[in-house]
């Protein structure tokens, strides 16, 4: 097996270990699926680049489970590792902190961090739209809605098909939430 298919094939199984037992905000869809969806939008970028897809499938590692940089960087290389934590969050950050951080991080980051977090804010926003009514709160989609258009707004100009990907999404979920307003304004 080729190195490069190797580091991946590694960073699937980890991650699937990993993050076992978890699952999207439905309830219902094995957490895998969005590690899985944010990489084959990263693996489609040219050049390819197979540290990028393996950071892809490990990105969410660090903030959600018990895995640290130091295991990522024992199991996985320098590269693999240093950019899971680029796209991390640092502990103890409040939602406010956290998406704030986000977006001025983002803007001064690297270009496999701006893919990354383009593909990463396109998968959640697509779940966000499909998400019921009881799942998520008018103001929750909207809030969630400008900060990953914040994100991707700063991340802009690394690749035009991720971007058009997002805005889809984004459309998509800006008439959910016209479509909800206006349900809640007729029953209220």
């Amino acid at each position: 097996m080729d190195v490069d298919a190797r580091l991946i094939a590694e960073a699937v199984e980890f991650a699937v270990e990993a993050h076992l037992g978890q699952v999207r905000r439905d309830g219902k869809t094995p957490y895998f699926n969005h590690l899985a969806e944010v990489a084959a939008r990263c693996g489609r970028h040219e050049p390819f680049d197979p540290v990028l897809v393996a950071a892809c499938y490990l990105h969410d590692t660090i903030e959600d489970t018990g895995v640290d940089e130091a295991l990522l960087r024992e199991r996985f290389g320098d590269d693999v590792a240093e950019l899971v934590r680029d796209v991390s969050d640092p502990p103890g950050l409040t939602g406010k902190q956290r998406r704030e951080r986000q977006v001025a991080h983002t803007a001064d980051a690297s270009v496999r961090v701006k893919l990354l977090k383009i593909a990463d804010k396109t998968s959640n926003v697509a779940e966000r739209v499909d998400l019921s009514d009881k799942k998520q709160s008018l103001k929750a989609m909207q809030r969630y809605l400008d900060w990953a258009r914040a994100v991707v707004d700063v991340a802009r100009g690394v690749d035009a098909q991720m971007e058009a990907a997002f805005d889809e999404q984004a459309a998509r979920l800006e008439a959910a939430i016209a479509k909800r307003a206006k349900k809640e304004k007729k029953k209220g």
